[in-house]
């Protein structure tokens, strides 16, 4: 194929992926993909919309991390619970509770996603050190983001996806990772 084909072909690819992404406010209002405020992000292909990190302390902060905790395995509090803004309860349990309870972009039903919702927004081919389209993903952090998928062999681990890398990997939820939520937009 000649270089001169290349290009187009390169620049299209990456638009129809983008076009898939519609960035909303807090509101849960879409949004023009040249907004410089956006609360969350609608993946139209997956018809999930995903929360967006922040730069600023608070809730939602990026560098917040967050032990496994569903109520009934993981870890509600214990050594590695201290790296999010309140300093205690900081579980995955407490903080869906904590978005549901903002209702974050005007809806109160967010949850971890499952190990193939996380994948499915790895981007591979961006500009970016972290595998993710960062003009809808700003702050993720390149590491390791919770999923709801606990290990059927050991219900002590869960899996995680990194940025770093893409796949997927286990952990055990005594540890703490990040978290992005996710809910279904149908």
């Amino acid at each position: 194929m000649k270089t001169g084909l290349l290009l187009p072909i390169l620049l299209a690819t990456s638009i129809s992926v983008s076009a898939e992404l519609t960035k909303m406010s807090a509101d849960g209002e879409t949004l023009k993909p040249d907004s410089l405020e956006w609360s969350c992000v609608l993946d139209k292909k997956n018809s999930l919309v995903w929360e967006v990190k922040s730069e600023e302390e608070g809730l939602q902060y990026a560098l917040n991390t967050y032990t496994w905790f569903d109520g009934l395995s993981g870890r509600d509090s214990g050594t590695f619970t201290k790296n999010c803004y309140w300093g205690k309860n900081c579980n995955t349990k407490s903080f869906i509770e904590d978005i549901n309870n903002r209702e974050l972009c005007s809806f109160s039903d967010w949850r971890l996603p499952t190990r193939n919702e996380l994948n499915s927004i790895v981007d591979y081919y961006g500009d970016s050190d972290a595998l993710i389209n960062t003009d809808f993903f700003p702050n993720t952090q390149v590491d390791t983001y919770w999923t709801s998928t606990s290990l059927k062999e050991s219900p002590s681990l869960a899996y995680e996806i990194p940025f770093f890398f893409g796949g997927s990997t286990v952990r055990d939820k005594t540890i703490d990772t990040f978290v992005r939520l996710v809910r279904s937009a149908d």
